[in-house]
């Protein structure tokens, strides 16, 4: 049920000796809150020099949350990581699974899916009937911001050398650059942990760096966005295995429509970080020079003499390359959002 948007309640700033200064706070906003005389409350200074107040069980417990996941017999693997995932990501500070009567193998199978997709994960009890997991927050060690651009430069990176299999670097170079994408997941479900236990909790929204809900909302699209640059990349590694025999000429065509690509992504990361709006801009219209890259070279570098599935791979991997200025283009407009400051409630 929507919640009433109540009128403006002005009060009076009383001087109550010294240098001290009280306001009363509304009578229903305590009701509706539940709090009763001597109950703490935080105040925090706002970016708008506003203040928040906020009662003190909305503030992180420093009692530890912990969820319980049962493993039945016969359960899927993977379903069981999505499950502890989807618990990392709400912001639990403990996991605990028990397994039961459960296949054992799913131990080991948890083990490893932990280390390859989730960071500050740490397994401190381990048997045959369960493990159990603590999740630190992991927000004061390494900020919001500096593990975005973190994860922005793995998948930047994968971008270049996902092409860079066409030089010959074959399987072995495709293999390692769609391993990165694992490191791209860790730092994804990372971040998207510390968006959720900031939303919910909002003293924590400076603390990861931020300054608002909105703010928010804008990292968590564009941490998608650049989590499907990676997996854009990881598939033009892949598709790249089918176009070895591609000429000089078609391979550097290719690799000039990446570099563009990836100067998007790189860029548009840049102007939400700084929140520069000019650069953000740059980033849209070079995206534009992209796609009508796709076009010209659809053309040129299909050849008469490639089989169906080449040409498919190679429409795949121009696709890809074009998706992922695509997707820079997505965190451009959202730095040139957050560019524009909010209204003031009135």
């Amino acid at each position: 049920m929507a919640t009433e948007r109540r009128p403006p309640d002005f009060r009076r700033v009383q001087k109550t000796g010294g240098d001290s200064f009280v306001v009363s706070l509304p009578k229903m906003w305590v009701r509706d809150v539940g709090l009763k005389p001597k109950d703490p409350v935080a105040v925090l200074v706002q970016p708008d020099s506003s203040l928040l107040i906020i009662p003190r069980r909305d503030i992180r417990a420093a009692s530890k949350s912990e969820a319980t996941i049962e493993a039945t017999q016969g359960l899927d693997k993977d379903f069981l990581l999505r499950h502890f995932i989807s618990y990392y990501l709400a912001g639990y500070d403990t996991i605990r699974i028990t397994l039961g009567r459960a296949d054992s193998s799913l131990r080991g199978f948890i083990r490893e899916g932990i280390r390859r997709k989730l960071v500050g994960v740490e397994i401190i009890e381990e048997s045959s009937g369960g493990i159990l997991t603590q999740c630190l927050s992991g927000y004061v060690d390494l900020p919001l911001k500096k593990a975005f651009e973190r994860m922005a430069i793995i998948a930047g990176g994968m971008l270049t050398d996902s092409v860079a299999v066409l030089q010959g670097g074959g399987r072995g170079m495709a293999a390692e650059v769609i391993e990165r994408d694992d490191e791209v997941d860790r730092f994804y479900h990372f971040l998207l942990r510390q968006l959720n236990i900031a939303v919910r909790d909002r003293s924590v929204i400076q603390e990861i760096g931020l300054t608002s809900t909105r703010d928010c909302l804008g990292y968590r699209l564009a941490v998608k966005s650049a989590e499907r640059v990676a997996d854009h990349a990881a598939g033009i590694a892949a598709q790249a295995e089918n176009l070895l025999t591609l000429s000089d000429s078609a391979v550097k065509k290719i690799q000039e429509m990446t570099a563009l690509s990836r100067k998007v992504f790189d860029s548009s990361i840049t102007a939400l970080i700084r929140l520069d709006g000019k650069l953000a801009e740059d980033a849209i219209a070079r995206t534009k020079e992209v796609i009508q890259m796709e076009g010209k070279l659809s053309g040129e570098v299909l050849s008469p003499r490639m089989s169906g599935a080449q040409v498919a791979s190679m429409k795949l991997m121009l696709e890809s390359i074009r998706r992922a200025a695509e997707y820079g283009s997505d965190i451009a407009e959202i730095a040139i959002d957050l560019t524009v400051a909010e209204p003031q409630a009135v």
